[in-house]
């Protein structure tokens, strides 16, 4: 009986979690082509083929909308590349891993990479709140996983809030422009350009 009234409970959660994935979905597809700005619940209702009314019962508003789909990216990004550096062991490995992270998961999720990369969302103070938090968390995951080579010489002891730019900034850059078609449009970002920019990482970070 009791496995029967937590697979009740369950199904409507998960109705709910794929509702509102699915709108998510819709609204990058929309936000993609026309722009936040350019996009209208409208646009977003006949794209998802969902009611006005669910879409506001889920997210309130398309501001609300444009906030989650933007920290569920963030969410996402994050979670994969802690994923990555834990299946690596020594510093080399794991700053090379971020780089070729960075590189492979913006190939491979073009259009929400670009949307993360946008400047037209308007936060409001709860999101930001969250922002901050998933931020916190995200940064002390990553110092747990580099401490030890710090502390063993494998890296360099530098002032805590140089570590990130120092070794991602490069290669979000590049891949802002690659996104944007400066550097190159194809369906991936090749492997000599991942290369490139994983020594450099490494190179400025290594004893």
């Amino acid at each position: 009986m009791s496995n029967k009234n937590e697979q009740q409970k369950r199904a409507p959660r998960e109705t709910t979690a794929a509702r509102q994935a699915s709108i998510l979905a819709g609204a990058l597809r929309c936000f993609d082509e026309l722009g936040i700005d350019g996009t209208t619940i409208s646009d977003i209702q006949k794209e998802t083929k969902c009611s006005v009314g669910s879409l506001y019962h889920h997210f309130g508003n398309k501001e609300g909308i444009a906030e989650e789909l933007f920290i569920e990216g963030i969410q996402q990004f994050n979670t994969g590349m802690i994923r990555k550096l834990k299946r690596s062991t020594t510093a080399e490995e794991r700053v090379k891993s971020v780089v070729r992270f960075y590189c492979d998961w913006t190939a491979r999720n073009r259009a929400l990479a670009r949307y993360l990369h946008s400047r037209n969302i308007e936060f409001s103070e709860e999101a930001r709140a969250r922002l901050r938090q998933i931020h916190e968390l995200y940064i002390n995951q990553v110092f747990q996983l580099f401490t030890d080579h710090v502390l063993s010489g494998e890296m360099r002891a530098l002032p805590l809030d140089t570590y990130v730019p120092l070794i991602s900034g490069p290669v979000q850059e590049f891949t802002r422009r690659w996104l944007s078609g400066q550097s190159g449009s194809g369906s991936s970002i090749s492997r000599e350009m991942k290369e490139l920019f994983a020594d450099a990482a490494w190179k400025v970070v290594k004893t």
